[in-house]
Parts: structure tokens; sequence; C-alpha cells
């Protein structure tokens, strides 16, 4: 029997696929200009990074201390509304004919802050460690 996380990961992945496929077999049909399926492209990536925003939160496991489950399960949680809004802004900004900077730089800052969080986090785990061992 397939693990039910990996069977809503493949239909995810197919789901993907499809509509890039979809997508090109639409532009190859002479249905829609090339300009517009890298723009749908681009809308359907923001919102399939929105989708894994919004479940990442929900997929933590047993670690070894309840601190570190405490810091993990913070670290998810700012890491989904971070990923959830930069796929939203990657979305609504890949929709406009903008410079392909725009879109980019919403998810590189996203993923500075998620970066700069979890580095914070960790630290700040590590070092109450430190601090309650008896010398």
């Amino acid at each position: 029997m397939i693990h039910r996380n990996l069977t809503i990961a493949l239909i995810a992945a197919g789901i993907y696929l499809g509509g890039a496929f979809a997508l090109k077999a639409a532009e190859h049909a002479g249905a829609i200009s090339h300009a517009t399926t890298i723009r749908a492209y681009a809308v359907f990536t923001g919102l399939a990074l929105a989708v894994y925003g919004n479940f990442l939160p929900k997929s933590i496991g047993r670690l070894r201390s309840p601190v570190a489950d405490m810091r993990m399960q913070s670290v998810l949680r700012v890491s989904g509304w971070a990923f959830m809004l930069g796929g939203i802004g990657y979305a609504l900004t890949s929709l406009f004919t903008l410079s392909s900077a725009i879109p980019i730089a919403l998810l590189a800052s996203a993923t500075a802050y998620v970066l700069g969080y979890s580095v914070w986090a960790f630290m700040e785990c590590s070092s109450s460690k430190q601090e309650r061992r008896p010398t």
C-alpha cells in the first residue's frame, strides 16, 4: 500500500505536469500565444507554491525534545505563511506584463525571510540549551 502523503504528492505532480502539457498543447494548437503560456505557467507555479505553503506547517514529525518541537513548529508556521504569501504575490504579479524580476524578487524575499528566521530560531534554541547546562 502506498503511503498517503506519497499518493497526494504524486497526484499534485500529475496535476502540475498535466497543466503544463495542456498549456503547451494549447500553444501549439494556436489557441494562445507563447507569452500567455509563459504567464499562465507562472501563475500556476505561484498558486502551487501557495498551496504547498499552506500544507507546510502540518508536516512536522517528532523531534528529540519539546523545545526543538516548538522551534520547528514555529519555523514551519513562518515558512508556510511566507511561502503562501510569496506564491500568491508571484501569481498576481505574473498576471501583468511586468518585468520578470518583480515576481522573482517576491519569492527571493520570502525565501530570505524564512532562512533568516530559521537561523535565528535554531540559534536561539541552541543558546538556550547551553544556558541550562550546569558548569
